[in-house]
């Protein structure tokens, strides 16, 4: 009898299992949401579109795309901040998580503590341009030709403290050329300003910026990337001018509330990092100028303090101030 009740106490043990482990055993059991901090039909709003797509085709289970804009992506992070961690609800991360802070603006979050970062997705590169009809044919000459004006030369840029506008501020704190922003409301205008002469330059993201450049109608100067950009093939890469501490990108993640099941983790990273060797996605992501990534949760979380750093000295340096 005794040995008896010491199997069915020994068979009873197995069966005993972490709830964690349960919820993502049955991960996932409804539709996923994948929250995009930004309006319906702009490059960041593909990007959650292109995954979600993928995701749904893998795991056989709906991804619904929920754009949720305002607030400086604020509004979004919070929802998802505060959303049930168990992996179905998610967040396409941008490099908001590290501007925002660098920036000073209120969050009722901490995007270093309140988030699980899951695998980065794509990358777009910052890139400088000029007006076609300048003096300009290469860096050397425009380097050349900027210290060469009485006054300082401004860069239109689509927004004071985007991602853009605090790279060319690094770019130009590097290279110590005389150059001072003028902000805009959005890439449109400030092409549309240069391409008029209003402006000498733009510092903005390869596209929309490097269609313009592959037309002939701006005069592409430096790509912020280690490699050169399929959008504007003849533009050098700031690696290539010998500033490699100059690359750098906007960047797109997933990333869900803190308190993720680490199993829900595994798997969503393994989903993604699956998504980006498709080379149908690769290539969608291709034409609008991305680069895709993917990395482990603790690298993405890595990039995310390393860019709060860079763009943190960057505002206090230059004294930018939004509010926000």
């Amino acid at each position: 009898m005794l040995k008896r009740r010491g199997v069915l106490a020994g068979a009873a043990g197995l069966m005993i299992v972490p709830a964690a482990a349960v919820r993502a055993q049955s991960w996932p059991s409804q539709p996923i949401k994948i929250v995009v901090p930004y309006g319906p039909g702009g490059a960041a709003d593909a990007v959650g579109r292109i995954a979600a797509e993928k995701m749904a085709a893998l795991i056989g289970q709906q991804v619904i795309v929920e754009n949720k804009a305002g607030g400086n992506t604020i509004i979004a992070m919070a929802a998802v901040a505060k959303s049930r961690p168990d992996g179905h609800t998610l967040l396409l991360g941008s490099t908001t998580l590290a501007t925002n802070v660098a920036l000073g603006f209120k969050q009722p979050f901490d995007p270093l503590k309140d988030f699980q970062t899951i695998s980065t997705i794509a990358d777009i590169h910052d890139l400088i341009a000029t007006n076609k009809d300048l003096p300009i044919k290469d860096y050397a000459s425009f380097a050349a030709w900027v210290n060469g004006q009485p006054d300082k030369v401004r860069f239109a840029c689509s927004g004071i403290g985007n991602q853009p506008h605090l790279w060319g501020e690094l770019f130009r704190t590097r290279t110590r050329l005389k150059m001072e922003v003028v902000g805009y409301k959005g890439s449109a205008d400030a092409i549309r300003d240069v391409m008029a002469g209003h402006v000498p330059m733009v510092v903005d993201v390869v596209v929309p910026t490097g269609n313009h450049v592959r037309q002939g109608r701006l005069t592409g100067i430096c790509l912020a990337a280690t490699e050169r950009s399929a959008i504007c093939p003849d533009v050098p890469t700031v690696v290539e001018l010998g500033m490699p501490d100059l690359v750098s990108s906007a960047f797109f993640g997933i990333v869900g509330p803190a308190g993720l099941p680490g199993a829900i983790v595994e798997r969503l990273n393994r989903l993604c990092l699956e998504i980006l060797k498709d080379e149908g996605v690769k290539k969608r992501f291709a034409e609008l100028g991305f680069v895709t990534t993917g990395s482990t949760p603790a690298a993405f979380l890595d990039r995310v303090k390393f860019e709060t750093g860079r763009w943190t000295k960057v505002v206090k340096e230059n004294d930018i101030k939004v509010e926000g």
